[in-house]
């Protein structure tokens, strides 16, 4: 799926929203987004799925407990999905819905993604395929004392530095903004990636030839147990590639396995290879 103008814009425009307005997406741009989610069918490691927007017809004013994100302020529009199983298809659906998020976004919507939500709304998730997160959409309001609480105490707004996410040759030696050359700015989207309960489990090295080795700290648990940290490192995934193609450089996802030694709790996940 393509985006309208460079990604980086929306990247950096995109925040989870939790109060939304009552108001009807307008016609013309849920068939965008319906557009989009036609669009977004292949995993890059051959995961085939499916998304579409869905509408709820919740109450004006009537709190609803979607999942773990709080409750959310007049929730009615949804991107909803299924992929393929596979030992990758967490990854991938992450991927491919985090191209949607940005679709909404660089049409002036908000959206916020839902981990472990309450399936007993959500019949449409039915069949053989993972429903992994889905993603609240839809026009924003001015966010109430509610959710300023949940961005506060989850430190939404806030993200490590690069000495937290970025090595070079190994875990002992960080990668410096200054030398990250022509992949500093798709490293910096990727640091902004969403991630569940801003958890942030990214961890990146270099190695020859600027491939780049994606590696998944297991910060919460609960979150490891339930592939919520897969459906992370997917979004991080759509991030830099999405990123390094708005400055040119091309590239593959691929699953080689550096063997480095590795920090605690830590493991390999996939690799982008420039070409």
């Amino acid at each position: 799926m393509m985006l309208d103008e460079p990604p980086s814009k929306a990247i950096l425009a995109r925040r989870s929203v939790r109060n939304y307005s009552p108001e009807d997406i307008p016609p013309d741009l849920l068939q965008l987004l319906n557009e989009a989610c036609s669009s977004s069918t292949n995993a890059p490691f051959g995961e085939t799925a499916s998304f579409q927007v869905i509408e709820k017809p919740f109450k004006r004013g009537e709190p609803v407990k979607l999942g773990n994100y709080g409750l959310q302020g007049n929730p009615r529009y949804f991107f909803v999905g299924s992929i393929t199983p596979s030992p990758t298809a967490l990854m991938g659906y992450g991927y491919l819905m985090e191209h949607l998020v940005l679709r909404a976004t660089e049409l002036g919507l908000g959206t916020c993604w839902m981990g472990y939500f309450n399936e007993e709304y959500f019949p449409e998730v039915t069949g053989d395929g993972l429903t992994p997160a889905i993603v609240v959409v839809g026009r924003t309001e001015k966010p109430r004392l509610g959710e300023k609480i949940v961005r506060s105490a989850i430190k939404a707004d806030k993200r490590k530095d690069w000495s937290h996410f970025f090595f070079e040759g190994t875990f002992d030696r960080p990668l410096s903004r200054s030398n990250a050359g022509e992949y500093e700015q798709p490293l910096e989207m990727l640091r902004l990636a969403p991630s569940s309960g801003n958890t942030q489990p990214l961890r990146v090295v270099r190695g020859q030839d600027n491939v780049f080795h994606l590696h998944m700290r297991i910060v919460k648990k609960k979150y490891h147990a339930l592939g919520m940290h897969l459906v992370d490192t997917g979004i991080a995934m759509a991030h830099l590639e999405l990123a390094a193609r708005e400055v040119g450089l091309g590239g593959e996802w691929r699953m080689v396995d550096p063997d480095l030694a590795l920090p605690s709790e830590t493991e390999y996940r996939v690799s982008w290879f420039p070409k």
